[in-house]
C-alpha cells in the first residue's frame, strides 16, 4: 500500500511512503491488474479526523471492486476548501491513517479543489461518493464516465462529521468539570461554549475578510458617502443597531456617521409592500436614498433572503458597495454581494451571534481610525 502525490502542474511525477515512483509506474501496474481482470475503484476527499463514517464508507467502495485508490486532498487544497484552521491531521498522517485499513491500497494527494485531472489518468472502473451527494452534481462524473467508468453513490452513514467532532472536542467538559454541574448548568454551559467556538472560527476564517470591509466602509465615510444595512427579524434589529452605533457612538465622542437602517419606516414600508410586493421594501429605498459610492450591508442568516437579494442586486446596479453577512451555506446573496462574510454555521441563533459581533467589530475599528486620523 502506498502514498503519492500529483500535483496541478505536473502529475507525472508523484512520491511514496516506500520510494519514488512516477505516476507512469502507477498506471502501469493498474493496468496489469485490469489485465488480470481486477476493477479499480477510487474516491476523494480529506479525510480529517478519521471516523466511523469513514471507515464504513471505505469499506462500502472496496466491496465495488478489487482495488481502492483515495484521492486525498492536500494540505494546500484543505486549506482552500476548510480555511485556515484546517486539516487538523497533516497530510502524511492522514494518508498514513487511511493505509492502515484493510479496505484501501493507495493514496494519492492531489493539490487541485477536484480530482478531475488524475481521474482522467487514473481512469477508474468506479468512483465512489457518499449518498449527500447526486451523481448528477459532481463535475467529476463526466470525467470518469468519458473514460468508460461509472459514479456510484454509496450510503452515507448519519452522526458523524469531522467539523463536529472538532468542534466537541474544542468545546467538550472534562468529566471532572461535568461532574460539578447540574444537567441544566451542564446544557447552558455547552450552548455558550458552542457559540464562543463559532466565533473562534470566525476570528480565523473571515478575520482578513472583515478587515477589507471595515476599509471600504471607512473610505466612503471619509468621502462623504454613507452606510445603508437591512435584514429580516433578527437581522433587521442587528441592522438598526449597527446603524444606531454610526449616528451615535460605540465607544469614543466623534462627529456622527451617515448610516440608514432601511428597516425602520413602517409608512414606506407598509406602502411598498403592499404596492410593489415585500421582495421590494428595501430596493426601492435604496433607488431612492442610494448613491454611487455609498455601502450596503445586507443580512440575511440563510442567505436567501429574496427582499435582502433584491437590495443588493439593486445596490450593484448603481454603483453601490455590497457586502453580504451570511451564514456558511452557499447562497445567492453570497454569490450577489461583492463581499460576502460568511460565519461558519448552520444554526440561526449561532450566526446572529457572530453577525452582532462582527458588527462591533466594524464600529471598534472605525472608531480607532477616526482617533488615530485625528492624531
Amino acid at each position: 500500500m502506498q502514498t503519492m502525490t500529483s500535483t496541478q502542474t505536473n502529475v507525472d511525477v508523484v512520491r511514496s511512503v516506500a520510494g519514488n515512483h512516477s505516476l507512469e509506474w502507477l498506471i502501469g501496474e493498474l493496468d496489469r491488474q485490469r489485465r488480470s481482470a481486477k476493477r479499480i475503484v477510487t474516491t476523494n476527499g480529506c479525510f480529517d479526523l478519521l471516523h466511523p463514517g469513514h471507515v464504513a464508507f471505505l469499506n462500502e467502495a472496496r466491496k465495488c471492486g478489487d482495488l481502492l485508490i483515495v484521492l486525498l486532498n492536500s494540505d494546500d487544497s484543505v486549506r482552500r476548501l476548510k480555511g485556515p484552521t484546517r486539516p487538523i491531521v497533516e497530510q502524511e498522517g492522514r494518508a498514513n491513517v487511511l493505509l492502515g485499513l484493510r479496505a484501501v491500497d493507495y493514496a494519492v494527494f492531489f493539490d487541485e479543489q477536484l480530482p478531475s485531472n488524475l481521474l482522467g489518468v487514473i481512469r477508474p472502473d468506479i468512483h465512489c461518493k457518499a449518498s449527500d451527494y447526486l451523481a448528477s452534481d459532481l463535475p467529476e462524473a463526466a470525467v470518469v464516465e468519458q473514460a468508460g467508468g461509472q459514479v456510484r453513490i454509496l450510503p452515507f452513514v448519519n452522526g458523524y462529521s469531522t467539523t463536529r467532532l472538532a468542534e466537541r472536542m474544542l468545546t467538550k467538559s472534562s468529566t471532572s468539570v461535568e461532574s460539578d454541574l447540574s444537567a441544566d448548568a451542564a446544557q447552558v454551559r455547552q450552548t455558550l461554549l458552542a457559540g464562543a467556538q463559532v466565533l473562534t472560527r470566525v476570528a480565523t476564517d473571515i478575520a482578513a475578510q472583515l478587515a477589507e470591509v471595515a476599509q471600504m466602509i471607512s473610505a466612503a465615510l471619509k468621502a462623504g458617502h454613507k452606510v445603508l444595512v437591512c435584514g429580516n427579524g433578527g437581522s433587521a434589529s442587528d441592522s438598526q443597531h449597527f446603524a444606531a452605533e454610526l449616528v451615535g457612538r460605540y465607544r469614543c465622542e466623534r462627529e456622527a456617521w451617515p448610516a440608514i437602517a432601511l428597516t425602520v419606516d413602517t409608512s414606506i414600508l407598509t406602502a411598498v409592500g403592499n404596492d410593489y410586493g415585500f421582495e421590494q421594501i428595501f430596493s426601492r429605498q435604496i433607488e431612492a436614498l442610494g448613491s454611487t459610492g455609498d455601502v450596503l450591508l445586507a443580512i440575511s442568516t440563510s442567505g436567501n433572503s429574496p427582499n435582502v437579494l433584491a437590495a443588493i442586486e439593486t445596490a450593484n446596479a448603481n454603483g453601490i458597495r455590497t457586502v453580504g453577512l451570511t451564514g456558511s451555506n452557499q447562497s445567492r446573496i453570497c454569490r450577489a454581494a461583492q463581499i460576502c462574510l460568511q460565519v461558519p454555521s448552520t444554526e440561526t441563533s449561532l450566526i446572529q451571534q457572530a453577525h452582532i459581533a462582527m458588527l462591533h467589530v466594524l464600529c471598534e475599528f472605525l472608531e480607532n481610525k477616526h482617533i488615530t486620523d485625528q492624531e
